[in-house]
């Protein structure tokens, strides 16, 4: 089976998890019980839940507590339990506040944008957008005065800065509070002290987490511009909220989050509720307490606190120091829970084609799908909601189906009939973990699949008997890379490929009567995908074996690009390669041309004259499997090397011993593509050219794309995204139309409730069979599953899932543990495009105009990515103002952002003048752009190049490196090569979220130059143009992650200077790509971590210490200073005045010129004089 995914189609052709809309049901199909999924000790532990919703993000205001539930806003009575739907729009609201006197609502709704700040009437009504924020406010407040709401946001600054600010509720400008990183803040009554967390982990999925990352309690005086830190616990303190003077926030000081009360004027702190979870290590093998679940997001009225617990509220009086559980009584519809139907188009992930190609096999929403190319009814094939069947495939006579279920309670192999109208029968029942792409072998007797371990196993259809043939001790993420295995035309061998020991792969055949394996290819080759031929003569398959050389310019390094070749096997020592050279002799053309396979009349022909009959043509029947003769010795050997150019080729396929299909993929090594992999499918025949033309490589489709050919290898299935199309092997170049299987008005039945149990055990699963730890960190998985478990009757909204499944990965105590996306089912409305000017714009004191105090040019690389203000002819500088959008008078009560919304890419009309007034003022026509953070990248950028030169002199360079993949690469090579002459670098990885490409980097830096060549004209130059020879420093805090964690560590390694700033996030165990779930969301379970020899398991949980520990203080920062990058500068001044970089210079020029010895010492005259002599 073949499947698309976001990601595109995978180089190794291994089936990718379904992803993005997928869907489930069809026709008239109604949801089964899930009971029936969930027999077995695999099921989802059924417990009573503690309330039948999720409510999030509460506040509370006397009686009355406003709160999240199944996305919406709800306003309900404490008194009561009463409560009523403020909001019903398809996108989420959530971070609601009641304003001081309890009359509106502050909220981050949806409606028009990924998330801005709106407001409404406490009872209700239509909400006022206050912002146009194109990085998503969140709310956080009011001011005590009740004029105006504030919010945090990464608008207007660069990297992962969150900062505060307040705006108006009647409407205007935001403005920015002297605060210079805010995450989470509560105002205190006298509108000068301000609680905040500067940085928080409030993302992530990890509970007791103390890495660099973790929230530490700030307390800011605005008035007196003084900063100081609450505490030194290394952990968690977040959520602060003011109650009179005494500040009340969540910590997890006694191991589990609870809430405590500090006095900020000496630091005190005090726990004031006593949660307290049930153990769930391993040795504890009790069931699993129901009643304790963290609590999260505290809020207050001044009197009383509110927080989550679980899946429901909780309030607690600081005056009686009690705390109750609040209920509330939800008369919802539950509308995201409701069966619906949904395109099956949409909903397919994967296809396979029938054995004589008339039908496929859809995969969608986790069941299987059986639709006619052409004509015919669509049928699902054992369909059971709240299970997850996939890899589905046909037996050879079409009229079984095999296919990978979980609705045991693990993945099991599964038979069912193809008609759709029979019982499916588990074949497998002792397997465990997700097992891979299915294969039927082409005698029905046997299939073979490969599982999470990297094992390939053959299952006797007869009997369900199962025959371990290989296993692989390298592999990828979640076992992704043991599917190279492919069936005989007769049915009695078995080709695949493994990782070995070295990273390559390697071709395996093997004997399924004798259980015979044999190495096909060399280790010192990497060769994979392997394919019989369908007549049975040749296997194919590719291998890296073209390595030519390219040089990058700025390097100096080598690439390797184009590297893998296509190539055949002779199965059969009497097969002649089709490339054989022969002799041209009178009288040989009667004798080729009888030769000459598929025409009759030569071969009347030659048996006319030989007195011999043509065999009788057998009678209609099943087809005869091709006789398939392998000759082992010499196997190897007998290679036929196809006359195709080396490329990039993922997958191959051969027809009747003649014609090749490849996929060839379109930049595969480009860090920079976006969306799905682009593909070429080409067609070729192996077959001897005519004459001196070559035969011609065909480019039949190009797009991102996959391809199957069926088992008589008449037919092909392309898959190309959502479209499928059929066409005969024998085809020529492809339209648009060209076999398109139209699945026009065809629907499944989704039903949402069953999806979501499935996805929790799936989840569940996924995390026990793929977590690096086999031991899971100690934790006792089955009470975990349980714990959680409880809760899934209340899930009302997929959103809800996914804070039930982080709080389950959460257990594991571990970075990149993530989950996110699945289908909501109602659409959120396709947020409206806000355009940009690439300037900072700020409100000037008349309130008629705004004025532009800063323009951003780009990094002068690109000229095409700078402020549309800059185009010439335009002429607008710094200090101008602009007066009107598009026409229309901007306005202190309205955010000029208002006016840009919808703009991007359109031409509109500034009205702009060098003063805040009409007078002389003219029109200019821009086209807005839609993003411009990374113009305001390039000034964060060039304002520190500008600080180092400036703090620094001209001897010190320095390098920001953004990310560690295609962004980090380029901002590098821009800035890297051109500082090499210089005596001192800083590398900064400060706001690194991470990639993977810290060895690329620190292979550059850790070289030095060796030798020097001196020409004639000129200065000396060095082979190792790409090595630094002085002195450098690295930056770091607490956003540097994951792989510029890794990128710290070494650097402190390998002593290449010291590493400067703060400890980083502490994520070390990766996830790789996401393990797709049945509709379309995402997990990511860590799956390998990294140790070293001499320290173990490293940087997980705590992050790397600097070598030198500098923390930013706000006010230097506010003052224009970066503390950290001072630092970094006074340690390069410190290191180049105790080791001054070396600059060679040439030594003296050799003197070759000959000089005669003084006479009678000359030792070349005396050495003949002494032959002569010796010859008399």
């Amino acid at each position: 089976m073949i499947h698309y995914c976001l990601g595109g189609f995978s180089r190794t052709v291994v089936p990718l998890a379904a992803v993005t809309m997928t869907v489930a049901c069809l026709g008239a199909h109604a949801p089964q019980a899930l009971a029936a999924a969930t027999k077995g000790q695999s099921a989802v532990p059924q417990a009573k839940s503690r309330m039948t919703a999720f409510l999030q993000w509460p506040d509370i205001h006397g009686d009355q507590i406003v709160f999240t539930g199944e996305g919406d806003l709800w306003l309900g009575s404490l008194s009561t339990g009463a409560a009523q739907r403020l909001t019903s729009h398809g996108g989420t609201e959530s971070r609601a506040h009641f304003s001081p006197d309890g009359t509106r609502i502050a909220f981050s709704g949806q409606y028009e944008s990924s998330q801005d700040v709106y407001v409404m009437p406490t009872t209700g009504g239509s909400p006022t957008r206050l912002t146009y924020d194109p990085s998503g406010a969140r709310t956080v407040g009011w001011s005590p005065d009740g004029k105006s709401v504030l919010f945090t946001s990464y608008r207007g600054g660069t990297q992962q800065i969150s900062r505060l600010y307040s705006v108006a509720a009647a409407g205007g400008a935001a403005k920015r509070l002297p605060i210079p990183e805010v995450t989470q803040a509560a105002t205190h009554a006298d509108g000068k002290r301000i609680a905040y967390v500067p940085v928080s982990a409030d993302w992530q999925h990890w509970y007791r987490y103390k890495g660099g990352m973790a929230d530490h309690l700030w307390l800011a005086d605005t008035q007196a511009k003084t900063f100081k830190r609450l505490g030194d616990f290394d952990g968690i303190d977040k959520n602060p909220v003011w109650v009179g003077d005494t500040l009340y926030f969540i910590s997890q000081r006694s191991g589990v989050p609870n809430v405590w009360k500090m006095d900020p004027a000496n630091g005190k702190a005090t726990e004031v509720t006593r949660y307290r979870l049930a153990s769930y290590s391993r040795e504890n093998s009790s069931a699993a307490s129901f009643t304790d679940y963290e609590i999260d997001r505290l809020s207050t009225d001044g009197k009383r606190l509110i927080f989550q617990h679980g899946n429901g509220l909780a309030v607690y009086d600081p005056a009686a120091n009690k705390t109750t559980e609040a209920r509330f009584d939800l008369r919802s519809d539950r509308i995201h829970a409701r069966p619906r139907r949904v395109p099956l188009q949409a909903a397919m992930t994967g296809a396979t084609l029938g054995p004589s190609g008339k039908r496929l096999l859809l995969e969608a929403r986790g069941q299987i799908v059986s639709v006619p190319v052409k004509e015919g009814d669509s049928r699902l094939v054992a369909p059971l909601a709240g299970s997850r069947s996939q890899n589905a495939a046909w037996s050879p006579d079409g009229k079984q189906i095999a296919f990978v279920s979980d609705r045991s309670g693990e993945e099991q192999v599964w038979i069912a009939p193809a008609q759709g109208d029979g019982v499916a029968k588990p074949l497998t029942t002792t397997l465990k973990g997700q097992l891979r792409r299915l294969e039927w072998s082409p005698d029905g007797k046997r299939i073979v699949v490969g599982d999470r371990e990297m094992r390939i196993l053959l299952i006797e259809v007869a009997t369900g008997a199962i025959t371990q043939v290989d296993q692989a001790d390298r592999g990828y993420t979640y076992g992704t890379s043991n599917d190279y295995y492919h069936f005989s035309p007769d049915g009695k061998w078995l080709a695949y490929s493994k990782i070995e020991p070295n990273w390559n792969y390697g071709i395996y055949l093997y004997d399924i009567t004798t259980k015979q394996k044999t190495r096909l290819t060399p280790s010192d080759l990497s060769a994979y995908a392997p394919r019989f031929d369908t007549s049975g003569k040749y296997l194919v398959y590719l291998s890296d074996r073209e390595f030519r050389p390219a040089i990058s310019g700025a390097s100096h390094y080598f690439v390797f690009d184009k590297t893998t070749r296509v190539t055949l096997l002779a199965l059969s020592k009497e097969t002649k390669s089709p490339y054989l050279l022969t002799n041209d002799e009178e009288g040989a053309a009667a004798i080729a041309a009888a030769a000459k396979a598929g025409e009759p009349e030569a071969k009347k022909e030659m048996a006319a004259k030989s007195g011999t009959k043509p065999a009788a043509t057998s009678a209609a029947g099943p087809p005869k499997l091709p006789e398939v003769k392998i000759d082992l010795e010499g196997l190897a050997e007998r290679i036929v090397r196809v006359p195709l150019p080396a490329g990039n080729y993922a997958s191959v396929a051969m027809v009747n011993g003649e014609r090749l299909f490849l996929r060839d993929l379109i930049e595969p090594g480009s860090l920079r593509s976006e969306g799905p992999t682009r593909s070429r499918l080409l067609a070729f025949r192996v077959r001897k050219p005519v004459g001196d033309k070559p035969e011609e490589v065909q480019t039949l489709l190009e797009g991102p794309l996959d391809f199957e050919v069926s088992t008589d290898g008449k037919k092909m299935l392309l898959l190309s995204e959502k479209t499928l199309t059929v066409v005969d092997t024998d085809t020529g170049p492809l339209t648009a139309a060209t076999g398109k299987v139209s699945l026009t008005g065809q629907t499944l039945l989704v039903d949402p409730e069953a999806e979501w149990r499935q996805i929790y055990q799936e989840s569940w699963r996924i995390a026990r069979d793929f977590f690096y730890d086999p031991a899971l960190h100690g934790v006792n998985w089955n009470a975990v599953r349980a714990k959680y478990a409880a809760l899934l009757p209340a899930v009302a909204d997929r959103a809800d899932l996914n804070l039930l499944l982080g709080d389950l990965i959460a257990e594991l105590n571990v970075g990149h543990a993530y989950v996110g996306g699945g289908d909501r089912g109602e659409g959120l409305p396709r947020p409206i495009p806000l355009g940009f000017l690439g300037a900072d714009l700020v409100l000037a004191t008349e309130g008629s105009a705004y004025r532009i105090e800063r323009i951003f040019p780009g990094d002068g690389f690109d000229e095409e990515n700078r402020s549309p203000l800059l185009e010439p002819g335009v002429n607008v500088r710094a200090g101008d103002y602009i007066l009107a959008v598009g026409g229309q008078p901007v306005r202190a009560d309205q955010d000029i952002e208002a006016l840009l919304v919808g703009t991007p890419g359109q031409i509109i009309t500034l009205t702009v003048n060098r003063k805040p007034t009409r007078e002389g003022a003219r029109s200019v026509q821009v086209r807005p752009i839609a993003d411009e953070s990374q113009l305001r990248y390039y000034g964060w950028v060039a304002d520190r190049q500008a600080y180092v030169a400036k703090n620094g002199g001209p001897n010190l360079g320095y390098v920001h490196i953004p990310d560690m993949g295609a962004g980090g690469l380029t901002e590098f090579a821009k800035h890297y090569y051109p500082n090499l002459g210089k005596d001192g670098l800083i590398y900064d990885v400060r706001y690194n979220g991470g990639g993977f490409i810290d060895a690329m980097l620190l292979l550059q830096m850790s070289g030095k130059p060796y030798s020097y060549f001196k020409p004639r004209y000129g200065a000396s130059w060095t082979r190792q143009d790409w090595a630094f020879a002085g002195h450098g420093v690295a930056l770091c805090n607490e956003y540097s992650g994951s792989d510029a964690e890794e990128f710290s560590d070494a650097f402190q390694r390998l002593k290449l200077g010291p590493v400067i700033g703060m400890r980083t996030w502490g994520g070390e165990v990766g996830s790789g790509g996401g393990y797709r779930l049945i509709d379309g969301g995402s997990l990511n379970i860590p799956n390998y971590g990294e140790w070293t020899p001499d320290s173990g398991w490293v940087i997980e949980g705590t992050g790397v210490t600097p070598d030198i520990t500098v923390e930013q203080d706000p006010g230097a920062v506010l003052a224009g200073r970066d503390p950290q990058l001072d630092r970094a500068i006074a340690n390069l001044k410190e290191q180049i005045a105790k080791n001054p970089v070396p600059r060679p210079v040439p030594p003296p020029f050799p003197n070759k010129a000959y000089t005669a010895a003084p006479e009678g010492n000359d030792p070349v005259a005396g050495a003949a004089a002494a032959r002569r002599k010796t010859s008399r």
